[in-house]
Parts: C-alpha cells; structure tokens; sequence
C-alpha cells in the first residue's frame, strides 16, 4: 500500500528496463520509488505476456503508474494492450534527459524521475 496525501492507495509501479539509459533510469527510479513506500514495483512483462495472476493484479490495482524511458512507451503500451490504462504515465525523455545507449548516467537523473512520479501521484490523489 502506498498513501496519498488524503487517503491509502494500492499503487502498482510497472517500469520500462529497455537497453537504453533512459529504459534503465526508469527502472532505477520505479525501484526507488518502491523502496520509498511510493508503490509496489511489478512486473509489467508479466502483463505482457498475458498471464492472468499479473494482468489481474494489474487490473485491481487502485492506481497504476508506468514509467517508460522514451517516447516508444512499452510499459504503456503493454497495459493498454491488456486494456488497462494507467493513471499516471511518465516518460524518461519529456523530463529533458536525452536517450543514450550509455550506462553510465548520473544518480540525479534517477531522482529527478523518482521525484517527478511521487510529485504527481500527491497532485493526483484522488481519494
């Protein structure tokens, strides 16, 4: 369970780990976010792949959160394609880091993603 500012949610947090930076950042800012009491990391390949156990538990969840690195939106797409829209989308790249196939990024960019999801699920409480 993760709380809102007006009430307790059960938060899942599905992430992009695409072979790219930005795929990793997002999965390194979800794992925070998880760590933080933010959400429960899970696993949207699991969805993908269309067993029932994920896609139903993607299903009951009260807020889902994806977190892709770029704008090809996996993770979203993934859970659109099991009919599930999530409440919050964030995209690595529309935060202004650029999309490298590096692995060596700064700690800061993991945070400032983690820090723009928990920012927005406190605006978009809606319980």
């Amino acid at each position: 369970m993760s709380k809102c500012g007006c009430g307790s949610t059960k938060t899942i947090i599905m992430a992009c780990s695409g072979a790219s930076n930005v795929g990793q950042i997002a999965n390194d800012a979800a794992k925070a976010l998880d760590q933080l009491g933010q959400g429960s990391m899970f696993c949207g390949i699991g969805v993908g792949a269309q067993l029932s156990s994920f896609v139903n538990g993607a299903k009951e969840a009260d807020v889902r959160v994806s977190i892709d690195g770029c704008k090809v939106a996996c993770i979203r797409r993934t859970l659109e394609k099991a009919g599930i829209t999530p409440e919050l989308a964030i995209v690595v790249t529309d935060l202004g880091i650029e999309k490298k196939h590096d692995f060596d990024y700064p700690r800061e960019q993991v945070a400032q993603v983690a820090g723009a999801v928990a920012d927005a699920l406190q605006s978009n409480c809606r319980l």
